[in-house]
């Protein structure tokens, strides 16, 4: 079985594969760009538990998250807001809510780091 960093890697290079065949032809590859716009397109998924989301969407909705205004911030700021619509339609809970959301939605980019959405794409020239 895969873990969700390889699920993640896999996605991922496969949206880097459909940002090099979007390129005009005879166009030269910029691996950053390729990179770049990759990460910054919408994901199948949300690569976290539901126990380790549930966790920090907690800490999140009491104000303690620590993190820095950065792309993980970014990524439970945005589920955090798909579980809050949900739950005002439905008046379930946070737990329900989250379930639905993981299940179900997409997420809209990878919310991965630059030098991490670089080295992968260079995995490419390889093959």
């Amino acid at each position: 079985m895969l873990s969700l960093i390889e699920t993640r890697n896999r996605h991922f290079i496969e949206a880097c594969r459909r940002e090099i065949s979007n390129l005009p032809a005879g166009r030269e590859i910029n691996i950053t760009q390729v990179a770049m716009k990759a990460a910054m397109s919408p994901a199948p998924h949300y690569y976290c538990t539901y126990i380790y989301a549930l966790r920090m969407l907690r800490v999140l909705r009491h104000g303690r998250m620590g993190l820095r205004r950065d792309r993980r911030y970014a990524m439970w700021s945005e589920l955090n807001g798909k579980c809050s619509r949900y739950m005002e339609r439905t008046g379930c809970r946070l737990p329900e809510a989250l379930g639905y959301v993981l299940a179900g939605e997409t997420a809209s980019q990878f919310f991965i780091a630059p030098s991490t959405a670089l080295r992968l794409a260079q995995k490419l020239r390889g093959r």
